[in-house]
């Protein structure tokens, strides 16, 4: 069935329906997601007030925000083709839940999955804190049925990168959606609760990593003039942004790794985050420099006290020997726990000096199925290709040799 722009606008239980067997069926489901609590906006700006409302008290993180997946949405998918469909679950007038779903054609399917693509380390719902006491009979599995059919008709249901958990990891809040059936992504996320001091954190590593540390700072501000801020107005952001991700961009394809930081349309979302006002500000984006010269840079944002670590790049030809990305980083550290901020996220992926900081990553999950004839084997073959990529991913020698080709490719 094809829908006109005004059909985008409205709730799908309130889009007009054919005649016949088709209309008392799409009544049903009509009837079945209005009972439920479950209305499905297929437009950004029909979503807006109750995203925006929702989104200040709920759990979850950034990259589930309005403004981060408008901005994707913007810029990215909607030239990728994806619908919106967004899921807002409701319980006796009051938000329970809020899922950006989207659906686009893959391999010519209809595909169900998260939006915000690759500008979205997380993804998943909004939920509300005691959303697990709210759910009522049947519980998640009921509910998401309810959801499904919801929807607009569609062939496969994709649902990657999820974490298991929302919230602090001392406090976590289970993600139901990870509950689905499904398997370990191949990546894991290192997030990790803050101390009130810096000097408590510092007691995390051996006296000797302390030493050397505190012994690198000494000798870089020997060498000159060391400053590390943080972008505050708009144009700074807009300019340290641009220049971090170029930076990053250059760092990766010398490494044979194609990236989106050197994409035209993901930059373009990244630079309008960076330009949103200071009432709605997500993202942080930081320097470390030597006599005005570059050293390292960051890009995070900071979301319901959570900073989240998304860019990090350096100059490997300056000063290596005095590790100024870890330096930066230890900066980066201390200043949220200055702030109060209560959990530091060093994103997806492996990286060494990721589990010198955390030592317990979290599972993330991913979960596909097929929801019509074509959709099943589609499935089937999505998830062999997805194990194949965790067993490479989580073979380290497997995963050296691959890095060391594409360095060779580049």
């Amino acid at each position: 069935m094809s829908l006109s722009s005004d059909d985008f606008l409205s709730p799908i239980a309130a889009r007009r329906r054919p005649r016949g067997t088709a209309r008392f069926r799409a009544g049903y489901d009509a009837r079945l997601a209005h009972a439920a609590g479950v209305t499905v906006y297929e437009s950004f700006e029909a979503a807006e007030p109750q995203w925006r409302a929702f989104e200040g008290q709920a759990v979850g993180t950034a990259f589930q925000s309005f403004d981060w997946l408008s901005a994707w949405h913007r810029h990215v998918g909607a030239g990728l083709g994806v619908a919106p469909a967004i899921a807002v679950v409701a319980r006796q007038g009051e938000p329970l839940m809020l899922a950006p779903l989207g659906i686009d054609r893959y391999f010519g399917l209809r595909r169900v999955a998260w939006m915000g693509g690759r500008l979205a380390d997380y993804k998943g719902p909004l939920v509300a804190a005691d959303y697990a006491a709210r759910l009522g009979e049947g519980g998640f599995p009921t509910l998401w049925r309810h959801i499904r059919r919801a929807l607009p008709r569609h062939d496969l249901v994709m649902l990657d990168s999820q974490p298991v958990s929302l919230g602090a990891p001392s406090a976590p809040l289970a993600n139901p959606f990870a509950a689905l059936k499904g398997a370990p992504a191949p990546d894991a996320a290192y997030v990790f609760d803050l101390p009130s001091t810096f000097d408590e954190f510092s007691q995390r590593y051996r006296p000797e990593t302390r030493r050397i540390d505190r012994s690198k700072f000494r000798k870089l501000e020997a060498m000159g003039d060391v400053t590390f801020r943080f972008a505050e107005r708009a144009d700074e952001m807009v300019a340290m942004t641009d220049e971090i991700l170029t930076r990053k961009a250059a760092q990766l394809a010398a490494q044979g790794i194609s990236s989106i930081f050197g994409e035209e349309n993901y930059r373009a979302a990244w630079l309008e985050l960076a330009a949103l006002p200071e009432e709605r500000r997500l993202l942080e984006v930081a320097e470390l420099r030597l006599d005005g010269e570059f050293l390292s840079g960051s890009i995070g944002h900071l979301w319901n006290g959570r900073s989240t670590l998304m860019v990090h790049t350096y100059d490997a030809t300056k000063l290596a020997r005095l590790s100024p990305g870890r330096l930066h980083l230890l900066k980066l550290l201390q200043s949220s726990i200055e702030r109060g901020i209560g959990i530091y996220d060093l994103s997806v992926g492996y990286l060494p000096y990721k589990e010198s900081f955390c030592n317990t990553p979290m599972e993330m999950r991913n979960s596909v199925t097929g929801a019509s004839l074509a959709g099943v084997p589609a499935a089937a073959a999505i998830r062999t290709g997805l194990a194949a990529k965790r067993f490479v991913k989580n073979d380290r020698r497997l995963m050296a040799l691959v890095q060391k080709l594409r360095a060779r490719l580049a």
